[in-house]
């Protein structure tokens, strides 16, 4: 019985020791697949001088609508979204956000469209001047976002 109870011990032990992993998690930005999130918002800095601001964001979120919206309706339907999605993914699996009909209207409006970049953008934009710094787009490692 007792050598029973110690191979049961042991087999705990060892099983519980595998749960531990004991390796810190990977750094994704050693990965050249990796993105930050903040790359969704730089291709928006119209005139290159390493800040977004809110308008040059809505400006280009504007235009990639217009362009995605092929058939003019004001209202991405689910062949414009699928394209849309697909590009998205094929440009950068580490920062696609897919286009969800959130409003449950049967297509994706501006502002679906918009969301996920205005939501970002808000929670980069640390001092909410209405733009985006260099050192907002790309803080030091380990400070959280607001």
């Amino acid at each position: 019985m007792r050598v029973f109870g110690a191979a049961l011990s042991a087999c705990v032990m060892l099983s519980l020791a595998g749960c531990g992993g004991g390796r810190p998690p990977p750094d994704r930005g050693d990965h050249p697949e990796y993105h930050p999130p903040s790359t969704i918002l730089e291709k928006y800095d119209a005139n290159h001088d390493g800040i977004v601001t809110r308008k040059e964001m809505e400006e280009g979120l504007r235009a990639d609508f217009t362009k995605a919206d092929v058939k003019k309706t004001g209202c991405l339907d689910d062949d414009e979204v699928r394209a849309v999605n697909q590009q998205r993914w094929d440009e950068d699996q580490s920062t696609a956000s897919p286009l969800v009909d959130f409003k449950g209207q049967g297509c994706i409006d501006f502002d679906e469209f918009a969301a996920t970049a205005r939501s970002l953008f808000a929670q980069m934009d640390l001092n909410e001047d209405g733009k985006l710094t260099k050192d907002e787009l790309h803080p030091p490692r380990g400070r959280a976002p607001r």
